[in-house]
């Protein structure tokens, strides 16, 4: 059996919140480096942070479950600016096609791609970097 990472978390508590949904949905997956991340948290960096791994042949079902888990959740957060409903989930990928695209961000970055996600408000248009509290 082949395993693949489906998402990494630096919270235990938020990983094995994943982990718990994806299992209730019938997905064969388990947490990697949860102990280490728990027992020092200064070696997030190092190994990457708390792997969520699950079987290859449910990769997709897994990806489709998770980003539908995070888009009702999302629905329910009200901008802080403007109180209304209507957070979207912006994610962007820088992956340059040139080799003086790809060495910038592996200087900068340690990786050739980079990855970022962003909220977005499509009343107001205010981004947030990460969610706002829903209460």
């Amino acid at each position: 059996m082949n395993f693949k990472q489906v998402a990494s978390f630096d919270n235990y508590m938020l990983a094995n919140m994943t982990l718990g949904l994806l299992q209730e949905n019938g997905i064969n997956c388990h947490i990697k480096d949860e102990h280490i991340v728990t027992v020092d948290p200064l070696l997030n960096p190092a190994v990457g942070g708390i792997k969520i791994l699950v079987e290859e042949s449910e990769f997709e079902k897994a990806q489709a479950l998770l980003k539908q888990a995070e888009e009702n959740y999302v629905k329910e957060i009200a901008c802080p600016h403007c109180q209304v409903h209507a957070l979207t989930v912006e994610e962007i990928t820088n992956a340059p096609a040139d080799a003086w695209g790809k060495l910038k961000n592996r200087i900068l970055y340690g990786q050739a791609a980079t990855y970022k996600k962003q909220y977005r408000c499509t009343h107001c248009n205010h981004v947030f970097d990460e969610l706002p509290l829903s209460f």
